[in-house]
């Protein structure tokens, strides 16, 4: 009966298969893979491929089913789908297959074969599949570019697998503890470059042999055609990896090679052949990155080649598949004559952030999608080293390090926020997973760790755990491991103290601290405790804080100033039942009476502090006094946010928050600025919706023009380039006269050009303020003007600024139509970039009701065009709800998610922060915004 079924296979499709868990049976270890894909870029129907893949099995436990992935759009030809024993000598017996069966829920494809597999024997399976090329960004799939000379579509082909896409591509054990080595065979039409994770080792035409077989099995594979016109390019044999980091596009890019003397990898940067000239800056940082990571990890990069492949449509910034590495072309394109400075510092970020994976994440692997931060956090907070080390003039370190705080400190005091490290169980949740909380606060705790085990502790445990960990995977407690063998042996921790007992408390518990300082200047005595700090409308009695964290306590104070000692003096701690413990300092190094005392030094670790009264107002004496600066530029920049942020939630009065930032009219460094103008940009959202928005616009101009004034206005200047690019992009929306003025001379001057598309006389580092200044005041023809400018520019971050400007226009009819064009198939506008336009759109003047109408009665239609991916759709409302602050918008929000049954089912966490901003925006706007304008119209008669 065996016999029978091995040629007809029992197939059925089961929304719930008998085998029912989130994860793959361990029974069997895939050991490598022969991976043959056959492109049809060009087909009459519709893009598609076939292929066939050997599957080399270790069989682990005894079993008689083969449990794989292989997603519903895969088309599984069974009649193909065979299973053999491989002996020693590699000869191969045929095993019957009973019957076969489809799990949607998991995407799981189940194999019940005749014979049960013996342990720790070798068996091959060998499958064939076909499918068409979505229309999404995931597995393997389709891209297009206009061809500038002839006006044709040109397409490309190429794999986004991570997370979980692989799948869709071709059957495989999807999950990244199954590490393996691949075979890669690309079928194509010769004008075509095949591309994959390893170098070529042959390519010969289709046409000279008949039959091509991947191994000895016992079929021959159709080919009808001929394909006289066709290759086979076959590549090395890859490193053990995961099956997300499997990479091959087929594609007709020009290539720069780069001059690389600094290791022995070959960087070979690939693109539009009218665009490759954009490549040379990535193609000349990145040897230099991957040579500068060599080093500090002390381990080879061991892959022959690094590609770098700029991809029209691509969902992320990068990829950083092993050895070939794929972007978004704006993440890689970098053009001196026409983008700007922090085009060409993001360009460096998103290159260094890809080549920290080859380390983390793709040489050691996550077990599982949970601790997907060792793999992104450190990737963040590595490439902030490189561009220090590299780019020392743009201060990456420091400004990375704060931009990364400033996320986690807004994003992570929301209920709806999460552990950096959780439980995940279906596919839609690994999606879910990369966002802010897994690569910002990932990178922050990271670096609070860095500096409290010191430089010499922290490498030595990163090459241990490397080196321990090389070609495998490893979770979290892995690495705890490793760093503290390493801080026992250099002395940086305690015997006493494990680098986990600390770590634990900041990744598998959600949010944050709030340390408050209470001074007793009698006895002159420092006791400090802790809590959750929760945004307002979060930290009421029904929600009572049970958290607690190790926290390293660094402080200074008046009379030493000493910020550079960051290493902790104390350490607030947690009892063995995980409570808090407080801490009073009794030590001799203590302020007197008449010294501020600040805590935390440089933002060593991610959390808030309130002092008592007393010390805000003699911190407050010396900001305000001429010798501010001995407080250092990131602790001026932690004051401000701490001290606005309490005075939102109410836990500080306005009145001493707002003396505290009126030091800022004499403060010239970026980092306080940018911290100050990130809060005040909550409270913009909401209060230019009120009749209090004329006198917050007096208080902002009076602080800004100073600042505004010494950058040199809108002059273009090589000044700090972010600082400038800030202060004139709030000085421009605040309507200041000579910002608004100068920004529609130079928009005029490129209107009337002869040639607007060879030569704009707006300075490039000033573009994304003029454009948006320009069309804020504009009529329809200045913003037509601009849309055309989209459609002829050939520089990627032109095009990327353009599409964020056109929703700066304040003419509503204009702004509807541009809403209807982002969310139009048959517009210009890529799927990558709705969320960018639409964002823009949001933030103008007149937009967010446009959008949120827009999106509330359009909901079906954008469902379609999503293809149901709610999550991606969830993200769009949140940028809606982050200026809902009415009672009625907030009931309005509530009433659609209600009557939308699947957006309510899913509760994703986008859904569920999209309600807690709009909740936080409605109570704030309740009960601290009446405390605020009192405090404004009090000090109005000084503004000027």
């Amino acid at each position: 009966m065996c016999l029978l079924l091995s040629f007809i296979l029992i197939i059925s499709t089961l929304g719930q298969a008998s085998y029912d868990h989130y994860r793959l049976p361990q029974a069997l270890q895939p050991k490598h893979y022969n991976l043959r894909i056959l492109t049809h870029l060009e087909s009459v129907d519709r893009p598609c491929f076939s292929g066939e893949v050997e599957i080399e099995l270790r069989v682990l436990q005894p079993t008689n089913n083969i449990t794989l992935h292989a997603a519903s759009r895969l088309q599984l030809n069974s009649s193909r789908t065979h299973m053999y024993y491989l002996d020693e000598d590699g000869n191969k017996t045929k095993i019957g297959v009973k019957t076969v069966e489809r799990n949607s829920k998991y995407d799981y494809y189940i194999l019940r074969l005749c014979k049960v597999l013996q342990r720790r024997h070798i068996y091959v399976l060998h499958m064939q599949f076909s499918a068409d090329f979505g229309a999404g960004l995931s597995g393997y799939y389709a891209s297009s570019y206009k061809d500038q000379n002839s006006n044709k579509t040109r397409y490309l082909s190429v794999t986004q697998f991570e997370p979980a896409y692989a799948r869709a591509a071709f059957p495989c054990f999807d999950e990244p503890a199954f590490k393996a080595t691949f075979n890669i065979t690309l079928g194509h039409p010769r004008k075509y470059v095949a591309l994959s994770n390893m170098p070529i080792t042959k390519k010969f035409p289709m046409y000279v042999v008949k039959y091509i077989l991947l191994l000895n099995h016992d079929y021959d594979y159709d080919d009808r055609s001929g394909r006289r016109n066709w290759l086979w390019t076959i590549f090395e044999q890859t490193l053990p990896m995961s099956s997300y980091l499997v990479c091959y596009s087929v594609n007709d890019f020009a290539s720069i090679t780069s001059r690389n003397g600094l290791s022995v990898a070959k960087f070979t940067t690939w693109a539009r052949a009218p665009a490759i000239g954009q490549c040379k800056y990535a193609a000349e940082i990145a040897p230099r990155l991957l040579a500068y990571y060599e080093r500090m990890f002390d381990i080879d990069y061991p892959l022959p080649k690094v590609d770098q492949l700029a991809v029209p449509d691509f969902s992320a910034g990068a990829m950083e598949n092993w050895g070939l590495i794929t972007y978004r072309e704006a993440a890689l394109f970098y053009a001196p004559e026409a983008s700007s400075e922090v085009d060409k510092q993001r360009v460096a970020n998103i290159v260094a952030h890809e080549l920290a994976h080859q380390w983390f994440g793709n040489l050691v692997t996550m077990k599982w999608w949970n601790d997907l931060w060792l793999n992104e956090g450190f990737a963040t907070y590595v490439a902030t080293l490189g561009m220090q080390k590299l780019c020392s003039k743009w201060h990456a370190y420091a400004e990375e390090s704060l931009d990364n705080i400033l996320v986690v400190l807004n994003s992570d005091a929301y209920h709806s926020t999460r552990a950096i490290s959780q439980s995940v169980s279906r596919a839609s949740q690994f999606a879910e997973q990369f966002d802010p909380i897994t690569y910002r606060k990932g990178a922050v705790i990271i670096r609070m760790m860095h500096m409290f085990i010191g430089d010499t502790t922290f490498r030595h445990g990163l090459n241990c755990y490397l080196k321990r960990h090389a070609y495998s995977n490893a979770d979290q407690n892995d690495l705890w491991l490793s760093l503290s063998d390493a801080a026992h042996e250099f002395g940086s921790l305690p015997e006493n103290l494990e680098v986990r007992t600390i770590m634990d408390t900041w990744t598998l518990q959600a949010g944050y601290p709030l340390i408050t300082v209470q001074r007793d200047y009698v006895r002159n005595t420092i006791s400090i405790n802790q809590r959750r700090f929760l945004l307002q409308g979060m930290d009421r009695d029904n929600f009572p804080s049970k958290e607690c964290w190790f926290v390293p306590i660094s402080y200074t104070f008046g009379s030493m100033a000493n910020f550079t000692a960051t290493e902790p003096q104390v350490w607030l701690q947690c009892d063995s039942h995980g409570k808090n413990v407080p801490l009073e300092i009794r030590a001799k190094l203590r302020p007197k009476e008449n010294q501020w005392l600040i805590l935390n030094l440089q933002l060593t670790a991610p959390f808030r502090v309130c002092y008592d009264t007393s010390n805000w107002k003699l911190i407050i004496k010396t900001l305000q006094g001429a010798d501010f600066r001995r407080i250092h530029t990131m602790n001026r920049a932690q004051l401000i946010i701490d001290a606005l942020a309490l005075s939102w939630n109410g836990h500080l009065c306005y009145k001493l928050s707002l003396d505290l930032l009126k030091y800022i009219k004499q403060e010239l460094a970026y980092m306080p600025w940018h911290a100050a103008l990130d809060h005040l940009s909550s409270i913009y959202r909401i209060i230019k919706q009120t009749s209090d928005f004329a006198l917050f616009q007096r208080f902002m101009i009076d602080l800004l023009r100073p600042i505004y004034d010494y950058l040199g206005g809108m002059e273009s200047s090589s000044r700090h380039i972010a600082h400038k690019t800030l202060i004139n992009q709030w000085a421009c929306r605040l309507a200041l006269s000579d910002c608004v003025q100068r920004a529609v001379q130079y928009y005029h001057r490129w209107l009337i050009s002869s040639d607007p598309d060879l030569v704009n006389p707006v300075p490039q580092n000033l573009r994304s303020v003029v454009y948006c200044a320009a069309l804020r005041q504009g009529d329809e023809g200045d913003w037509n003007f601009l849309w055309q400018r989209y459609g002829n520019a050939t520089v990627a971050s032109e095009r990327r600024l353009i599409l964020q400007a056109l929703g700066c226009t304040q003419i509503v009819c204009v702004a509807r139509r541009y809403i209807h064009m982002i969310f139009d198939g048959n517009s210009s506008i890529r799927i990558q970039d709705i969320s960018l336009a639409f964002g823009a759109i949001v933030r103008s003047d007149i937009g967010y009701t446009l959008a949120k109408d827009y999106f509330m009665n359009n909901f079906s239609l954008l469902t379609k065009s999503f293809e149901s991916n709610y999550r991606d759709l969830a993200a769009l409302l949140l940028q809606i709800t982050q200026h809902m602050s009415s009672p009625q918008d907030y009931k309005a929000l509530k009433t659609f998610i209600d009557s939308h049954k699947k957006f309510q089912m899913l509760n994703t966490r986008s859904v569920r922060r999209a309600i807690d901003v709009a909740q936080v925006n409605l109570l704030w706007r309740q009960k601290q915004l009446p405390e605020l304008t009192r405090v404004l119209k009090a000090r109005s008669i000084y503004y000027k």
